[in-house]
């Protein structure tokens, strides 16, 4: 029997042969230049003796053929011809063995090669010859410890590492074998364990390759002390509730990359890296470095909106991300809107909101985040008028990665005219709601699906109104078509009802409006659904929504989307089919951006009420759902 055995040793050419050309054969274009033989150095370009090349013998091997292609000299340097026939011939006697290295890293051991040199024709003509023969395949893969013991199985087995027994015996995935090694027993918290050799024994006659990993898996690691720089404004404590492990704990790869994320969703660093310490403490615990850097605490914003019906509108706001130290967000609004809006009220008649928001990230809890806001508005939508203060605390809390609960207090005094009557409402209410995000991106999805459900019960402790519970359920799925992202089929429906009252027991501004440019297209802003006597809208205590879009790139930055969109609103607590629904249909732009796409959509309504316009036009950030 005829067997070669190779260590990991640099002297040793053979083990180069067996693994990665990449190894044993970089391609030149990867290369420094290295000086040419005397007789490959021209002293004019006249001199130069210029060629092409041939492989053939595996023109149905696609990959081998690449493979030769990409480690071959004569094929790299073909603009650069020697300067005589002599000198290519011993640039093709020199690619010999770096072509006989790439296929024995491809697993053919026994290929046979032919290089001819026909300096006859011009061009000079290379032709490589190869008979690759059968390829060996894997016999068997064993890993052991330093001392040649078998690894215990109940740490990593050979069929763990994605080469078993009859697969090719590829360099390539022997190397690739070997580098999942380190990280399975990480995932065990052996955090500094390493390669310390590899064996590979070919069988010229069984034509096998058996290969053998040696592995010094160290001890299980435990997370020891941590330390933090780059900090300035930040407290370290902002840093500390947010590691989801304590000094002792096993240590878990996984860990120290939910904590990077953790971290950096608290808005206060442009970049956080957590590292171990480069050798393990004599205790078997390891310290954890974490390094960050702090980045502007204060920010302004602003942005507008356009719609036919509502108007232009604007916003500004100012912040800051670390108001206490600890990471809390601070922020304070202002939102003018209905700036040319085509109304029956006067046009003077705009619409404003004040808000400040307090936002505590890690409230008695790690990752459970405390919002607290006031507002103050003043409104004047066609269906009502409205004087507004609104006070709120709100506990969120992630339950997974994908589910985020809330739970919250309100309390809202507010002054409400409807048809030149005026009611004084003093609400408390309890806001829960549960979100499901499957989506692949929250600002441009395109694929996955999202789920909300909320409801708040109202308790009327004084003024005019009832009391009353709203609930409200939406759902949007988005589905690419083909192996990109350009064509997107992306749906929504939407699903609400209020109950305890009569529609004139509840405010107006707590009933369901539908039309806009976040609901049925082609229709004005809460203008699809019942109407008064002077045909402006009323609002109703059940809603129902459902829009399609195709969403089609054309260009890098540039889409269009068709669209119909259908709802109603109904008087009653349950939607009620008899009264149909109401359709829009349109197409739409959007330009897509770093910070998601700019929107701008023109619709048209398909059932048409007295008073509704034959076309609208919305711009704004985001897409509709």
């Amino acid at each position: 029997m005829k067997l070669s055995m190779f260590r990991r040793r640099p002297a040793l050419l053979a083990l180069a042969a067996c693994l990665a050309p990449a190894l044993a054969c970089p391609a030149p274009a990867q290369e420094p230049p290295a000086p040419a033989p005397a007789d490959e150095t021209a002293d004019s370009p006249a001199e130069a003796t210029p060629y092409t090349v041939a492989i053939k013998g595996v023109e149905e091997h696609d990959q081998l053929t690449t493979l030769l292609e990409e480690v071959s000299r004569l094929v790299a340097l073909r603009e650069q011809p020697p300067p005589s026939p002599v000198g290519l011939r011993r640039r093709a006697e020199a690619d010999r063995e770096r072509l006989a290295a790439a296929l024995r890293s491809a697993g053919y051991f026994d290929a046979v090669m032919d290089i001819d040199v026909d300096v006859e024709t011009s061009p000079a003509l290379v032709t490589i010859t190869i008979e690759e023969g059968p390829r060996y395949t894997v016999s068997s893969v064993r890993l052991e410890d330093a001392k040649g013991q078998p690894l215990p199985t109940d740490v990593l087995k050979a069929e763990d590492l994605g080469l078993g027994k009859g697969a090719p015996a590829r360099g390539p995935d022997v190397l690739a074998a070997e580098d999942r090694i380190t990280p399975r027993f990480a995932e065990r918290g052996y955090a500094y364990a390493r390669v310390v050799d590899r064996r590979l024994v070919v069988d010229h006659i069984a034509r096998t390759m058996d290969v053998t990993f040696q592995v010094d898996p160290g001890l299980p690691i435990k997370y020891g002390d941590l330390s933090i720089q780059g900090l300035e404004d930040v407290e370290a404590k902002a840093v500390r509730r947010r590691i989801p492990w304590k000094p002792g704990d096993p240590y878990r790869p996984l860990q120290l990359e939910e904590a990077r994320e953790d971290l950096a969703e608290l808005g206060v660093f442009s970049s956080v890296r957590l590292r171990l310490a480069d050798q393990p403490m004599p205790d078997g615990t390891a310290p954890v470095e974490v390094i960050v850097q702090e980045r502007d605490m204060r920010f302004i914003g602003f942005g507008a909106t356009y719609g036919t019906d509502d108007g232009f509108g604007a916003n500004a706001y100012w912040g800051h991300r670390n108001l206490l130290g600890g990471a809390e967000n601070f922020r304070v609004g202002a939102t003018i809107a209905g700036i040319g809006r085509n109304s029956t009220t006067d046009a003077g008649e705009f619409d404003y909101d004040l808000t400040a928001t307090y936002r505590e990230p890690d409230f008695l809890s790690r990752n459970q985040s405390l919002t607290l806001s006031s507002s103050a508005v003043l409104e004047h939508p066609d269906a009502y008028r409205r004087k507004a203060l609104v006070l709120s605390g709100i506990v969120e809390r992630p339950i997974s990665d994908d589910i985020t609960a809330s739970l919250g207090v309100t309390f809202e005094q507010s002054q409400v005219t409807e048809n030149e009557q005026r009611t004084n409402n003093t609400l408390f209410g309890i806001p829960a709601a549960l979100t499901i995000d499957k989506s692949n991106d929250l600002l441009n999805a395109t694929s996955g699906w999202r789920f909300s459900a909320a409801a708040t019960p109202y308790l009327a402790a004084f003024g005019d109104s009832s009391s009353f519970t709203i609930a409200r359920f939406q759902g949007s799925a988005y589905l690419g078509l083909g192996d990109t992202d350009n064509y997107v089929l992306a749906g929504r429906a939407v699903y609400g009802f209020i109950v305890g009252g009569g529609l004139l027991d509840v405010p107006a501004d707590k009933r369901f409006y539908a039309g806009g440019g976040g609901s049925i297209r082609g229709y004005g802003y809460q203008k699809v659904g019942p109407r008064d006597a002077e045909n402006d809208p009323q609002g109703g205590l059940s809603l129902f929504e459902a829009s399609i879009e195709m969403r089609i790139k054309v260009a890098e930055n540039i889409g269009i989307v068709p669209f119909i969109d259908a709802g109603n609103v109904y008087e009653s607590e349950y939607p009620s089919l008899s009264d149909g629904l109401r359709y829009g249909a349109g197409i739409g732009v959007r330009y897509y951006t770093p910070v998601g796409p700019i929107r701008v959509d023109a619709a048209v309504p398909l059932r048409r009420q007295s008073g509704d316009n034959s076309f609208q036009l919305y711009v704004s950030i985001g897409q509709a759902f």
